[in-house]
């Protein structure tokens, strides 16, 4: 029988250090800052981010939610907490401006034909942006869009968070899916062993 491939996932300090690589001077720049954020501190899927329209991102009261269409047309909510992405968002959004139509994607292509005008993102380019910033990065993992997912829920269980709750930042439908995404390092076997000792 097969054994399942196991998925690589960036480290905390990986996931800044790619962070740091989109130009956000630029407009193409700070649209993959926060496509590449959005994944990493939300656990987007590829198809997740290129279905999202700007109607989905919705302040309430104090705090700044994304609204997510999931696989099987499941809807869930995340809460955007990172400041640094919060005003990213606020500067892409004033630097595309205001769509006219409530339907509008939140990312478009660097490429558009003129007559149909902004084409909304595609998986291929998301998968190409990722590699590019990864690659400039000089990571040596093998890591590509789905690993950044991979990262936000691994990191999510290392922290503390229990499956059930990172079931339901995932969208999974059962906390089997769930537990793919447990990683045990030698690191956190250590200081469990060292909170164990008598």
């Amino acid at each position: 029988m097969a054994k399942n491939k196991i998925t690589e996932f960036l480290t905390k300090k990986e996931r800044e250090l790619l962070l740091r690589q989109p130009d956000q001077r630029k407009l193409m720049g700070l649209r993959d800052f926060c496509i590449l954020s959005l994944m990493a501190n939300t656990g987007l899927r590829r198809a997740e981010v290129c279905g999202l329209n700007r109607k989905d991102l919705k302040v309430e009261g104090k705090k700044l939610v994304l609204f997510i269409w999931g696989k099987g047309g499941h809807q869930r909510k995340s809460f955007i907490k990172n400041t640094e992405l919060i005003l990213a968002l606020e500067r892409y959004f004033k630097m595309i401006g205001n769509p006219e139509n409530p339907e509008a994607p939140m990312f478009y292509q660097a490429k558009f034909q003129k007559t149909a005008g902004p084409q909304r993102m595609s998986v291929s380019t998301i998968r190409f942006l990722v590699a590019r910033h990864i690659k400039s990065a000089n990571i040596q993992k093998h890591i590509t869009a789905h690993s950044l997912r991979h990262t936000f829920l691994t990191l999510a269980l290392q922290s503390g968070a229990d499956l059930a709750t990172v079931k339901a930042l995932a969208g999974h439908a059962s906390v089997a899916t769930t537990s793919r995404y447990l990683h045990t390092s030698e690191e956190l076997m250590e200081k469990a062993i060292e909170r164990l000792a008598l």
